[in-house]
């Protein structure tokens, strides 16, 4: 190729990148500059509600040794940062209080909780629920004014995701009004409780656009969720289809630049256009009031189904049982038609790679996800490109920066065996689905899909006959709109409704049972009430039966001897809320620990639900026993 050819080709992957660049972040800014008038409620950034006060002084009169004691009741799954923090990111929590002729003494916090926050990758002091503030009298002189005193309390909320910008709140005794808010009661008792409640004020409050910090805070998580799509690469939810990528790989080390560039792109766009149907098939279920999840699509089973025909396929291609062509019989032609049904090849390899990689959470897109699902629209699509910029990046680059591929020997005959194992490989990703079949509904559910795939692999046997390459493109048109046309049949006839009345059943028994298999308690929120009463602490493991990551970190952490006698050692009730199928209690589980699927995992203090400590997804036992140890 000549130098001129290579300079122009480079120079267009470099305009296109940068327009692509251009394009999405174009849409982020327009996204985070929104008038925030118009969508507060949607971004949902400021939309704690203020913590309630309440205030008093202890009986008797005002002298040395008596205090005031101030506490604060932070709502819902939000918290704000303890009086000490960890990061400098962090605002601490402070409070002041004045009344005319009192003294007071240094403040008395009450001991913070520790917990690790995800997004932040770092262990963070916080209070949550209702804390109590102390502050000694220290001095009261005769003009003292007990009814004027005020108590300013100046916070940063946060939530597992995002923190808001600081914020403050006061309280008086007097019942005038504070900050031109309305006037409380007043009480005239030596046991004085305060009246008055000003409501938060968050820095740019009344500006036009989203606040700096907030918008700082929505950048990280688009950082977190193009990281997460890059990890995405490597969990064990995406191993089914390693073969369909190395083939890829091999296949293109040969390749021209300018082909490695198309394929490349070819590759992205079937991951990019996959995750924005994704994200509108969740936006479709939001609208219809329904609950969507990360991973949500291996809860049905007809998607199950398409999975299971669709490797099938792969693999009968990759055994020579038949082979897709296009109707380009020329031979000048021909290479052109191989171009193209490359191009093809690469996108639909793209987009099946995003179906493959969706049961399991990655790190870091869980906290993203979690953020994105209960957003609107724009910030939704913003999300998901993102995660599906970072699944594309290795693509990308390989395709940018060729020289990796040399590691690979050059094509040749070799890669007929090598696609046979592939083949064997994809078999192996179908029977991944079987097991997933198992789980969900037993030796029927297996009996059941192995007529899918039966019937997959007579159709792939059907389809080599009757349309070969070379013979009419009608043919091989009539050929694969047959096969669809009976498996679709056959599925909604006679194997789909027999299925679901198998998984119902199943499931319904497992969940109606107190105790799973493996000596887990099944979830249930009277069940986690029942905890909170006797002050014993919970961790919960939020899993499906088709979520990879999950089934790994069981048999490596959570199914292990040292993990379970530590457990019984410090007394924690060990709790599995199951979200194979869906379910209203896991839904708002879920929403709580404000993640967006699977897996998840909290542990509740004494099975408090308002102090709880959301784990990242990969675990170890001594992380897990350092946690619930600090809290005591």
């Amino acid at each position: 190729m000549k130098m001129k050819e290579k300079k122009r080709i480079l120079e267009n992957f470099a305009n296109n990148c940068l327009q692509l660049s251009t394009v999405f972040f174009g849409f982020a800014l327009f996204v985070l500059s929104y008038p925030q008038n118009v969508n507060a409620q949607e971004f949902n950034m400021n939309s704690m509600p203020p913590p309630e006060m309440h205030m008093e002084y202890s009986a008797g009169a005002l002298k040395d040794g008596g205090k005031l004691s101030v506490s604060v009741t932070i709502p819902g799954n939000w918290h704000v940062n303890a009086n000490e923090v960890t990061d400098e990111f962090l605002k601490p929590s402070s409070i002041e209080v004045k009344a005319e002729g009192i003294e007071f003494g240094e403040v008395v916090w009450p001991k913070p909780i520790k917990e690790y926050n995800e997004a932040l990758e770092l262990e963070i002091l916080t209070f949550r629920g209702t804390f109590t503030i102390e502050i000694p009298v220290k001095s009261a002189t005769g003009n003292y004014d007990s009814l004027g005193t005020q108590a300013t309390f100046r916070y940063q909320a946060c939530d597992n995701s995002i923190c808001l910008a600081p914020a403050s709140k006061t309280i008086s005794l007097d019942g005038e009004a504070v900050d031109g808010l309305a006037k409380g009661s007043k009480k005239n008792d030596s046991k004085i409780e305060g009246a008055v409640i000003n409501s938060p004020e968050p820095a740019a409050q009344n500006s036009s656009a989203v606040p700096a910090e907030n918008r700082a805070g929505i950048v990280v998580l688009l950082l977190f969720a193009f990281l997460g799509g890059i990890i995405l690469n490597l969990m064990p939810c995406v191993l089914p289809v390693l073969s369909l990528k190395l083939f890829s790989l091999i296949k293109q080390a040969g390749e021209s630049r300018g082909r490695l560039l198309a394929l490349g792109g070819a590759t992205t766009a079937g991951i990019l256009v996959s995750f924005w149907v994704l994200a509108a098939v969740v936006a479709a279920v939001k609208a219809g009031g329904g609950s969507a999840g990360w991973g949500m699509q291996f809860q049905s089973a007809g998607f199950i189904a398409f999975m299971a025909v669709i490797l099938t396929a792969f693999a009968m291609s990759f055994f020579g049982v038949f082979e897709i062509w296009l109707p380009w019989g020329a031979t000048t032609k021909m290479d052109a038609a191989g171009k193209k049904a490359g191009l093809a090849g690469a996108f639909f390899t793209g987009a099946l790679l995003v179906l493959l990689s969706t049961p399991c959470s990655a790190p870091f897109l869980g906290t993203a996800m979690g953020f994105a699902f209960s957003e609107t629209v724009p910030v939704l699509f913003l999300f998901f490109t993102a995660a599906g910029l970072g699944l594309a990046l290795p693509y990308m680059l390989v395709s940018a920066f060729p020289r990796v591929l040399k590691v690979f020997p050059k094509p040749g005959a070799w890669m007929v065996k090598l696609q046979k194992v592939m083949g064997v490989l994809l078999l192996a990703s179908v029977a991944w689905l079987l097991w997933i079949v198992n789980e969900q509904a037993g030796w029927l559910g297996d009996l059941l899909f192995m007529v899918i795939v039966v019937l997959s692999v007579g159709s792939g046997f059907v389809i080599g006959k009757f349309a070969p390459p070379g013979v009419s493109f009608k043919r091989e048109i009539a050929a694969i709109g047959g096969s669809i046309a009976v498996l679709t049949v056959v599925w909604f006839t006679a194997i789909g409704p027999q299925y679901e009345t198998a998984v119902t059943e199943q499931f319904n028994a497992r969940m109606q049972a107190q105790m799973t298999e493996d000596g887990w308690y099944n979830y249930n929120p009277a069940l986690i009430k029942s905890f909170a009463k006797m002050k014993r602490t919970v961790f919960i493991d939020v899993t499906a039966d088709w979520c990879l990551t999950c089934k790994a970190n069981e048999a490596a952490i959570l199914d292990d001897d040292d993990f379970r006698q530590a457990m019984d050692s410090l007394g924690v009730a060990l709790v599995k809320a199951d979200w194979t199928r869906e379910t209203p209690e896991v839904n708002a589980l879920l929403r709580s620990l404000h993640k967006s699927g699977v897996p998840a995992y909290a542990i509740y203090p004494e099975g408090d639900a308002s102090r709880q400590i959301v784990l990242p997804e990969l675990l170890t036992t001594d992380a897990i026993v350092e946690k619930i140890t600090g809290e005591f």
